[in-house]
């Protein structure tokens, strides 16, 4: 597993006080649930690209992470 992708997605994590339930892992990505506060929400993190995507359906949503886990563009 590359490590440096997943430094990424735990410091995004610890931005938004969330906590992070791993569910599965290949090669290529991880996948689980975020756990906020006020409500859990599915995700998937591509660790090479460092590509977050939350949610599922209509409402999902990507986002770049950077090396020290803050949305880029």
């Amino acid at each position: 597993m590359k490590t440096q992708g997943m430094k990424s997605l735990v410091l995004w994590c610890r931005w938004h006080d969330a906590r992070l339930r791993l569910q599965g892992r290949d090669g290529e990505a991880v996948w689980g649930e975020l756990a906020f506060n006020d409500r859990t929400e599915r995700f998937r993190y591509e660790l090479g690209a460092r590509r977050l995507t939350i949610g599922a359906g209509e409402g999902q949503r990507a986002v770049q992470l950077d090396d020290m886990g803050v949305e880029s563009d």
